[in-house]
């Protein structure tokens, strides 16, 4: 995380931690990909406290769990995080599915009423010809994004836990996110944000 996302990302968690909440709504938790939604095109209607941060990885997630979504004692809590810790190749696919099985856990232990929905990671398109492309989408790797998804839904089987397949509607034939969803092949665009937003609120 570079310093100016650092410092985006502690004015981010500290809006969030002092701002006057209504316990029992929509709780959603993840990286940029889910805080850069639309809110009051997507849910105008709806009281959900968007939580997510850009820059997020399952450390900083587990390090402010209680200021972003244990305090709030949502009804539901829509969870998509480990795409930054696949990029920073600090950590393998098991060892981030493993921190991702401690946030849940903790989740499960300390809110006890919350449903939690998982929503699978989507994958990157490295190469979309005559486009810029975001590092991130460089670094990284779409078989790794496949295999956490793997776990991600084999465990939301066991412990029965919806889970929303993100990744199974926005990527292409290639395992790749679809070029028509994304300006980046990181980011998604207008029509990516359209499909992906139906897919939560179908379970919000």
């Amino acid at each position: 995380m570079t310093r100016d996302m650092k410092r985006k990302y502690k004015e981010q968690l500290d809006i969030i931690s002092h701002r006057e909440i209504e316990q029992g709504q929509v709780v959603l938790l993840g990286d940029c990909i889910m805080e850069n939604i639309d809110m009051a095109k997507y849910f105008p209607d709806r009281t959900i406290y968007n939580n997510s941060l850009s820059g997020d990885t399952t450390t900083t997630l587990h390090q402010t769990l209680y200021k972003r979504a244990i305090k709030y004692k949502p009804s539901k809590l829509f969870l998509s995080i480990g795409l930054n810790d696949i990029a920073d190749e600090t950590l393998s696919v098991k060892e981030i599915y493993n921190n991702i099985v401690e946030i849940l856990t903790e989740l499960k232990r300390r809110t006890k009423e919350t449903e939690i929905i998982l929503v699978t990671l989507l994958p990157v398109h490295p190469s979309m010809r005559g486009h810029g492309v975001h590092e991130r989408a460089k670094d990284i790797d779409n078989i790794e994004v496949e295999m956490l998804n793997y776990y991600l839904k084999n465990y939301a089987r066991r412990k029965h836990l919806r889970i929303v397949d993100a990744y199974k509607h926005l990527k292409n034939d290639f395992d790749q996110l679809h070029i028509q969803y994304t300006s980046d092949g990181f980011h998604l665009n207008e029509k990516g944000y359209d499909l992906y937003t139906s897919l939560i609120r179908q379970h919000a």
